[in-house]
């Protein structure tokens, strides 16, 4: 079984794949076909693949179901929900430590960037990116909130 995280974007499901590390080769490639078929994409070095539908979990479920792919998708709490979870510790988000492929601060790690260019992406870009921006921006908003409240 694979276990998939769901983010829905505007016309894109995108999907994080949670067992990635424990799947077989022949179930990778059953989701890169699945994928491309749907006009997606797969990332390997990210462990994501996106297709083009969006839709309720379990509408995207029986599209697995159709395909002989078995699967299990969650839907992520609100970022900020886990994080404001009073008496939790802090840390960063997983995506801080990933590498930005593009741009100004490209080779720099997400959770590095500075806050002004983190909001640009937010509200230049959609999809994986934007989420990583809006991710961080969150946690750090929270850390800032955690601060002052301590003082």
């Amino acid at each position: 079984m694979v276990v998939l995280e769901l983010y829905q974007k505007a016309t894109m499901a995108d999907f994080f794949i949670k067992n990635y590390d424990d799947l077989d080769e022949n179930t990778i490639q059953e989701l890169i076909e699945f994928a491309e078929s749907r006009g997606g994409f797969f990332r390997e070095d990210l462990k994501r693949f996106s297709i083009r539908k969006r839709a309720s979990a379990e509408y995207l479920q029986q599209i697995f179901k159709l395909s002989d792919i078995d699967v299990q998708i969650l839907e992520p709490q609100a970022v900020i929900d886990i994080f404001a979870s009073s008496g939790s510790s802090l840390t960063p988000p997983r995506e801080a430590d990933e590498i930005i492929g593009f741009g100004k601060y490209k080779g720099q790690k997400w959770g590095e960037a500075p806050t002004e260019y983190l909001k640009w992406v937010q509200g230049s870009m959609h999809g994986y990116n934007a989420e990583i921006a809006k991710k961080v921006m969150i946690y750090r908003k929270t850390l800032e909130k955690r601060e002052r409240e301590s003082r």
